[in-house]
């Protein structure tokens, strides 16, 4: 019989056990096609009653994780016979351990989750629901964004934020904002995977900075800026995805003066950020008249929450504000009200704590199993940057684990220009909430690591 695990789970009973079903059923702990114990023995294990078992049971029913079979049982949808269960489960191969991907590994989050959205519930009934709101976002969400903002640092007044549909849609509307087709931007030369995709969209043209264990290098920024018709330079300068560096306070400084020098606007990416205790001040404190300053609560609360929040200098709010109306004309507002009740009750902040304690546990895991390799970690990030041994390219590496069972994003999905690849892989670390699944992962990241990749065919 499956040895349900409530314990971890908080909340009304019959809720946590439904998140153990679920949760078993997303790590293939409970596979395809395998039948859940009868209700009354699940109830006897684990001192529940009939009933909170049969609720239990009946949410999973309703979210077609499992399906009930008169005479047999209850069994998992089996997603190969045209189950519906694949609507509800994340879309990686059965049995892979995906550390390429981004989840929170916070226990209760669902639960607290689900409070916010009873107490928005109740609060929405103020809101004009039924009208289209200001393309920026209503009052109240702008205050909760400049809140959730002053954690970085910066003072934030709510007429210069504007409440987006996650850093994504923020840095669209930047880009779309100040760029047209054909415009150079500048970039560390390893930079956000997101940002690639919108340059391609858009018809951009990016063009990457150097950069070394500190981020980016202010004298090669400068040789950029004077080779270059560039006016826009995006940033990751806290927590770099995909390295985890931090650009120092000197560099900070020298960054702030050559975009002055050169009059560029400064997009500056701080959402992976929040997590970091004593951080340093963000650019945007260095350069206020020409930093638009994002972030987004999906990477330190939940993905589920795809809110974010874009600061900017007054000067520039209009025109971010017309061009996120044009590409939207407004965004629903319910999301922004769940996330605002759990900035402003203070919900936030004991995610983040939570997040960041397990994040560190994670840190210590990698760099345990992985003694020898050489890795840059930083505890508050999700992910470390694990550099390969000179006979391993991030292709040939990243294939491999995954034939293994393993997904890793290797180094070219993060690469700006016609330079190589360096030889690395950027690692996951939140697999699944429980530490099992990164261990066995990170297990055959190891052996892969310490092989040699096999000869290729011969041309001949």
């Amino acid at each position: 019989m499956w040895a349900a695990n409530i314990s971890k789970f908080s909340g009304p009973r019959y809720l946590a056990l439904a998140s153990a079903i679920a949760e078993a059923i997303n790590s293939g702990e409970l596979p395809s096609g395998a039948q859940l114990p009868p209700q009354r023995e699940l109830a006897e294990e684990l001192d529940l009653t009939v009933g909170t078992v049969g609720r239990a049971y009946s949410i999973v029913k309703k979210r077609n994780l499992v399906v009930g079979k008169i005479g047999q049982g209850t069994f998992v949808c089996d997603n190969q016979n045209g189950a519906s269960a694949s609507n509800n489960l994340p879309e990686t191969e059965p049995g892979t351990i995906d550390l390429a991907r981004y989840r929170n590994p916070v226990e209760g989050l669902s639960e607290l989750l689900i409070s916010a959205m009873t107490e928005a519930a109740d609060n929405a009934i103020l809101l004009p629901l039924h009208g289209y709101p200001p393309a920026n976002g209503y009052l109240t969400h702008r205050v909760a964004g400049a809140k959730w903002i002053m954690k970085s640092g910066l003072q934030a007044q709510p007429e210069n934020v504007i409440v987006c549909c996650g850093a994504q849609q923020a840095l669209l509307v930047a880009l779309a904002a100040f760029a047209k087709g054909g415009d150079e931007i500048l970039a560390e030369e390893l930079t956000y995977s997101g940002l690639k995709s919108i340059s391609a969209v858009q018809n951009l043209v990016l063009q990457g900075v150097k950069i070394d264990a500190d981020g980016i290098i202010p004298e090669s920024l400068d040789e950029a800026c004077e080779s270059s018709r560039a006016k826009i330079l995006y940033l990751q300068p806290t927590l770099h995805n995909p390295t985890t560096s931090t650009l120092p306070e000197a560099r900070r400084h020298q960054v702030a003066e050559i975009c002055r020098k050169h009059d560029l606007i400064l997009i500056e990416d701080d959402t992976i950020a929040t997590l970091m205790p004593n951080r340093p001040a963000p650019l945007a404190t260095l350069a206020p008249e020409r930093t638009i300053f994002i972030t987004s609560l999906s990477k330190s609360i939940s993905p589920a929450l795809r809110v974010g929040y874009l600061l900017a200098p007054p000067q520039l709010v209009d025109p971010l504000v017309s061009t996120l109306h044009a590409i939207t004309l407004a965004n629903s507002q319910l999301v922004f009200e769940v996330a605002s009740t759990m900035i402003m009750n203070g919900a936030v902040d004991d995610v983040i704590s939570k997040n960041f304690i397990d994040l560190s546990r994670r840190h210590e895991t990698a760099a345990q199993m992985l003694p020898n390799a050489q890795m840059l970690q930083n505890p508050a990030a999700f992910f470390a940057w694990l550099e390969l041994p000179a006979h391993w390219s991030a292709h040939d590496f990243s294939q491999t684990v995954r034939a293994a069972g393993v997904s890793v994003v290797p180094a070219d999905s993060f690469s700006v220009g016609d330079l190589p690849p360096p030889h690395a892989v950027r690692l996951a670390l939140t697999p699944a909430p429980n530490i099992k699944a990164l261990e066995s992962g990170l297990d055959i990241v190891k052996q892969v690591l310490e092989a040699h990749p096999r000869p290729k065919m011969a041309v001949v």
